[in-house]
C-alpha cells in the first residue's frame, strides 16, 4: 500500500503541476517552482525544478544567484484526517552522488487539501473524499552560489 499511495500522489503532482504557484509564469516553460526552507540560510526560497517525478534535475533560485543539485530526497505522504503516513526515500547514484560535496537539508509542503481535490475518483486504499492529505518533502542538495 505504500507504493500504490507515494505513487499516486507523485503522479498527480507530476501531471497536475502541484509544486505550481505564481511564480512559474515567470519563470521558463516547462519550470515549476516550490518554496523551501534550507538550513543555513534563514529564509523561504522559491526555486524553479524541473516537473519530472524522479527527476534530479537542478533547482534554480528564483531572483538569487544560487542553485541546488539534488543528492538524496524524502517525500511524505500524510492522511491527516486518519493519521497515518508513507514516505519513501531516493538517492542520486546508488548512494554515492555527490559523495564528497557537503549537502544542505531543505524542506517544503508540496500541497495539502482535500484528497478528492488531489486524486480525483480514483482514490488510494483506505482514503475517503473528505480526508485532508498533506505532502511533505526533505530534499538533501550541493548549494552552489
Amino acid at each position: 500500500m505504500k507504493r500504490t499511495l507515494l505513487l499516486l500522489a507523485v503522479g498527480v503532482l507530476a501531471l497536475s503541476g502541484a509544486f505550481a504557484d505564481g511564480a512559474a509564469a515567470s519563470g521558463p516553460a516547462g519550470k515549476n517552482t516550490v518554496e523551501i526552507e534550507c538550513e543555513g540560510l534563514g529564509e523561504t526560497i522559491v526555486v524553479r525544478i524541473p516537473p519530472s517525478e524522479h527527476g534530479k534535475g537542478v533547482g534554480q533560485a528564483v531572483a538569487q544567484h544560487l542553485h541546488g543539485i539534488p543528492v538524496s530526497s524524502t517525500f511524505t505522504f500524510t492522511d491527516v484526517t486518519k493519521g497515518f503516513s508513507e514516505t519513501e526515500t531516493e538517492t542520486k547514484g546508488g548512494g554515492h552522488g555527490n559523495h564528497n560535496q557537503t549537502t544542505t537539508t531543505c524542506t517544503g509542503t508540496a500541497f495539502e487539501g482535500e484528497a478528492a481535490q488531489l486524486f480525483g475518483e480514483e482514490l488510494p486504499p483506505n482514503v475517503e473524499g473528505s480526508d485532508t492529505i498533506r505532502g511533505e518533502f526533505e530534499v538533501q542538495v550541493v548549494l552552489k552560489r
